[in-house]
């Protein structure tokens, strides 16, 4: 079931832009999964609204490549494999570099605070052998990093990126182990709280490379 953001008369937000990111956060954590149809006249009685923002909001995923639509069947969750996850992470080589070494010049006490407790949560999840655990730990690794860059055009681009790729993650199809990524990002975390720009730019552009890599061998 879709954990729901509160659709109150006292939330701010435009009711299609609130039903959009509900169905959209359901779609990455696999409440929808892959394949799934986004029934509109199902997700507007869970949703308690009228179907006009949900026609909105699916509109706007299909947009997004996060679904696609079937002639005279609706829209449905899009499914990612290896294939379509190349020319993602090509394009994430350049976004992924770029936020390291913005977050590495902006490096703070405060940032160096969050990605140690992500590291932290990081290696727990990988002894635990909690696949969820790690996957949300390497998502929130990312974003955050990406929020450190404080460059919006940046962000609104890779999280565009970042959404699809998530997606993939959760189906298990993203082919890099939990080992050889926690390395990785470890790498990409010393660089950063170093300040060093270069080194943290470097750095996550091997994470990346290493991914393209490892999906080209299958």
């Amino acid at each position: 079931m879709i954990n729901l953001l509160s659709l109150s008369k006292k939330n701010t937000m435009r009711i299609t832009d609130t039903v959009y990111n509900s169905i959209k956060a359901a779609i990455i954590q696999h409440d929808l999964s892959p394949g799934s149809h986004l029934s509109v006249p199902a997700l507007a009685e869970q949703l308690g609204v009228s179907r006009s923002p949900i026609r909105e909001a699916v509109q706007k995923l299909i947009s997004e490549g996060l679904a696609y639509e079937k002639p005279r069947k609706g829209a449905y969750v899009t499914e990612f494999n290896t294939k379509d996850l190349l020319p993602l992470f090509q394009v994430r080589l350049v976004l992924d570099g770029l936020s390291a070494k913005l977050a590495a010049k902006a490096m703070s006490k405060s940032l160096n605070s969050k990605l140690e407790l992500i590291i932290s949560k990081h290696r727990n999840a990988i002894d635990d052998k909690d696949p969820d655990k790690f996957t949300n730990a390497d998502i929130q690794l990312h974003t955050t990093i990406l929020d450190a860059s404080d460059n919006n055009p940046l962000q609104e681009l890779a999280r565009q990126v970042y959404d699809k790729i998530y997606v993939a993650m959760k189906a298990r199809a993203a082919p890099l182990g939990p080992e050889v990524s926690f390395q990785d990002h470890l790498n990409i975390y010393n660089a950063i709280v170093k300040s060093n720009s270069e080194e943290a730019e470097n750095a996550a552009r091997s994470h990346v490379e290493h991914i393209i890599e490892r999906m080209l061998k299958n």
